[in-house]
């Protein structure tokens, strides 16, 4: 009866056992996994091996959320009793804590087959970590032997991303061979990285095809692939452009036609391809698509300029789309719409989100701040640059050469720095290049159209290139002497919403008297709140050009606290427009402006002075005052000051001045002046329409048509006296067609200049 009894308890416990493992089976199956670890859990601790093997498998699997000591508890009893896959357990609870050499001794007891993806990162990253390279080689050598010849694309794609990371074992023979495996056997994710490394290792067809074949279905392939389309139209942008437009053109039909061309490709390209590519991205979850269509916007103005941007936002609704987000990135483009976009009132806030940047990203955001306060401060904040340079920053260090060259600091070391950044095809410094020969800090001045004409070739968006084209304008105006040329590019970009061509238009149709056109574009550049426009608004109603409040116009310059407004004050009092003459006024707005960093308001200060200088009264302060615009670097300072001697006949301190100036024409003519020597007006050739006329009266005499040629040159420039000179060269010339000759050639040289 004893044994009967035994056996029955025994028989009765088996039942109980087996019906509990039943009950947590099916708690299992209906993913109640809490309730299936509790009732397998009950055997584990008694030591049933199978429940063992399910208590740490639950773990594994996350399907409960237990310490890494209980998964390897049980795995070690599921182990021990035969159960070899429990290794793999074992393995991820002491990768979970981080003990990567006792991790990958029980990974090594698995074979590669039993591997899920998860076990294969974490045996990368236990490789990874050991310090023995012998030892780290053999572990590499050996998953990628068996990947080679696994089925398992995803394998294949981790070890092939492994190997084109930046590391020692950097590999894009063996990453590449990976990758195919796997992409051809329809693996996307593996074609995600290959279309990519291709891209960015110069099999940019291959790797375009892939990621078009799987861009649908990963938004990172689509996203590269709007990058990718996006480089592949510039590049056809940049082919359009060939030798720069803007340096070559016929007639305004010419220019037009070709950069309309290049506008219209841009526009329809982006919206037929790369938008597509960025759209599918942004579907797929990724917010940086979006991001990359609204820049897009802001790059080509498709705010303005088209009733339909590629983001699909107008500007307010990009605004308030971009103020949702709390991403780094949402926040610098945000910057950028306020700095662009000044009727938003909004550029203020821009400098508040670069300081805020300061704590992410210092060097680029004391950049954003440098260049901020040179636009809207008209601060050159010296001590913020050289912390830049001593960083090794290099548009700070092309910035750094600049400045100091218009101070007249070291300009041939810094003209080697500037040098050597545009032969790397900085475009920075090809532009800042020829802005010191367009400055006569280097000559000749002439020069100055090679270098922009390099940094046009190398822009992209040619059909909107406003910071080399709107000089190359200039220069067709200045030297040239072609003004259709440049009303023709400033024109176009007028029509392209830029505010500076705006203003040339604006000016433009001042000087030939046209004040309706110029009170329709100053009313455009007001509403734009563009300060220069809204300054020559002011300016102009003061000076009774336009038809305009003039109470208005003083109170809003009044309120308005900005350097162009202090400009436009000083002047008004300066010359009693609508007001007093007020001198002491006048000082007070140009010493404000001074102080936001305007130095050339010390040369207006000093020209009040002379205004008012009864009996050299203030003999002492404008010679003070020449002395600091001097140290400041400001041009012409020398020569003002040696004209101001003159007139108070104080010869020899002139001479002392104009003697220390050896190559600048304005020095050599009023030397001449001053002293009758020759050499002065003999020596080299020049653009300065008052030496240019004193070279035809020296060589009117002895030699009567290259005379003629200079008295052209300077009559070409409006140079007083100089059609006096011209018609007496004529009678003597007497030869229509010699003569026509000598003007053509005139017409051909740079335009020259008065003041």
């Amino acid at each position: 009866m004893r044994v009967f009894g035994l056996i029955a308890g025994v028989s009765l416990v088996f039942f109980v056992g087996c019906a509990d493992k039943r009950i947590a089976s099916n708690y299992y199956k209906s993913k109640n996994y809490e309730k299936a670890y509790e009732e397998y859990y009950k055997f584990a601790k008694r030591g049933f091996p199978d429940a063992a093997d399910k208590v740490a498998r639950l773990i594994y699997f996350n399907k409960v959320n237990k310490p890494p000591y209980i998964e390897r508890k049980y795995a070690l009893i599921a182990y021990k009793n035969g159960y070899n896959d429990a290794a793999l357990y074992i393995a991820d609870s002491y990768f979970r804590e981080k003990n990567y050499k006792e991790a990958l001794k029980w990974y090594d007891k698995v074979s590669f087959d039993k591997f899920r993806i998860r076990d294969f990162e974490n045996y990368m990253t236990c490789v990874e970590s050991l310090d023995n390279i012998k030892e780290k080689v053999a572990y590499l050598d050996k998953l990628n032997s068996y990947a080679q010849k696994s089925d398992n694309p995803k394998l294949q794609t981790i070890l092939g991303k492994y190997y084109l990371q930046e590391s020692p074992f950097y590999n894009p023979q063996r990453a590449e061979k990976l990758l195919k495996k796997a992409y051809d056997k329809g693996y996307y994710q593996a074609g995600v990285v290959l279309g990519i490394f291709y891209i960015k290792n110069g099999k940019k067809q291959e790797g375009y095809e892939i990621l078009k074949d799987v861009a649908y279905k990963d938004k990172r392939a689509a996203y590269y692939l709007g990058n990718y389309l996006y480089d592949e139209m510039i590049t056809k942008e940049k082919l359009l452009n060939s030798g720069c437009i803007t340096c070559g053109f016929d007639t305004p039909e010419d220019f037009f036609v070709k950069k309309l061309t290049i506008y219209k490709y841009n526009d329809l390209f982006t919206r037929k391809n790369v938008k597509k590519a960025y759209d599918i991205s942004y579907k797929l979850g990724n917010k940086k698509a979006l991001y990359q269509l609204i820049r897009l916007d802001i790059e080509d103005n498709t705010f303005e300029l088209t009733p339909k941007t590629y983001s699909g936002f107008d500007l307010k609704g990009a605004v308030s789309y971009l103020k949702s987000q709390n991403d780094v990135e949402s926040k610098l483009i945000l910057a950028k719409i306020y700095e662009k976009y000044l009727y938003l009132n909004s550029y203020k806030k821009a400098k508040e989100i670069y300081k805020w940047y300061e704590k992410i990203n210092k060097l680029q955001a004391d950049w954003h701040l440098y260049q901020y306060e040179k636009r809207f401060e008209n601060r050159v904040d010296l001590e913020l640059l050289s912390y830049l340079v001593e960083k090794k920053f290099v548009p700070a260090i092309v910035e750094m050469a600049y400045q100091m060259s218009i101070q007249n600091k070291d300009v041939q070391n810094n003209k080697k720095v500037l040098e050597y950044y545009a032969n790397q095809g900085n475009i920075l410094a090809l532009n800042y290049l020829g802005s010191l020969y367009s400055r006569e800090i280097l000559t000749p001045k002439t020069k100055s159209i090679d270098y922009y004409k390099q940094a046009c070739i190398l822009e992209k968006k040619p059909f909107y290139i406003p910071s080399e084209d709107l000089k190359i304008a200039n220069y067709d105006n200045d030297v040239l002497k072609n003004e259709n040329k440049a009303l023709t590019i400033n024109y176009y970009y007028a029509q392209m919403k830029n505010r500076q061509a705006q203003l040339y238009i604006s000016k433009f149709y001042k000087n030939h008297c046209n004040y309706d056109k110029l009170k329709t574009w100053l009313d455009t550049l007001v509403k734009e709140a563009d300060k220069k426009g809204e300054a020559l608004y002011y300016t102009s109603v003061l000076e009774r050009y336009i038809d305009g409040d003039y109470k208005k116009a003083l109170n809003a310059l009044e309120k308005d606290d900005s350097l162009q407004s202090d400009l436009v004050l000083a002047r008004v009092y300066a010359n009693g427009w609508y007001v007093d003459f007020d001198p002491k006024k006048a000082e007070e707005y140009y010493q404000k402006a001074i102080n936001k960093g305007y130095k050339p308001a010390i040369l207006n200060i000093a020209a009040l002075y002379e205004k008012i200088n009864v009996n050299g009264k203030y003999n002492n302060k404008i010679v003070s005052l020449y002395n600091e615009a001097i140290n400041a670097g400001l041009k012409d300072a020398k020569i003002r000051l040696a004209k101001f001697y003159i007139s108070q006949n104080e010869k020899q301190k002139a001479l002392r001045i104009l003697r220390s100036m050896p190559n600048n024409p304005k020095a050599s003519y009023l030397l001449y002046l001053l002293t009758g020597n020759l050499r002065y007006v003999k020596n080299g050739d020049t653009n300065y329409g008052y030496l240019l006329l004193a070279k035809a009266e020296v060589y009117s005499k002895k030699a009567p048509r290259r005379a003629l040629y200079y008295a052209f040159r300077a009559m070409l420039c409006n140079t007083p006296k100089t059609p006096k000179v011209a018609i007496e060269l004529m009678k003597r010339i007497n030869n229509a067609r010699v003569i026509d000759s000598i003007y053509k050639r005139a017409k051909r040289a740079p335009k020259c200049y008065l003041n």
